[in-house]
């Protein structure tokens, strides 16, 4: 798995639901956003190469969801995920909030 950021990212800070099947949902905010990944600030911790289902909420009526891998640890409680899987409609939906910001 390559951990290097292969687009840009907005700096935005939205709030974002993190799920596993095996543990409670962890609330983070997001640090950057780009269409290919994000950095988040977790509430709890998070392992590198943990696999997440995410819930962005772009607008108050729209939001973005997915799956992603945690990649990295940039500090206590920040880390940069790779997302794994976005259908086409979150693809645009993702596309338009880095293009907005």
């Amino acid at each position: 798995m390559d951990d290097r950021r292969n687009s840009p990212r907005a700096r935005v800070a939205l709030p974002c639901l993190l799920r596993q099947e095996t543990s409670s949902p962890i609330w983070a905010e997001t640090i950057d956003v780009g269409v290919g990944g994000m950095s988040v600030r977790a509430a709890r911790p998070l392992r590198p190469h943990m696999e997440v289902d995410f819930e962005l909420a772009s607008t108050a009526d729209e939001h973005v969801e997915g799956r992603a891998t945690v990649l990295r640890k940039h500090a206590p409680r920040v880390y940069g995920l790779q997302f794994e899987t976005l259908d086409g409609d979150m693809q645009e939906r993702l596309e338009e909030l880095v293009d907005d910001t």
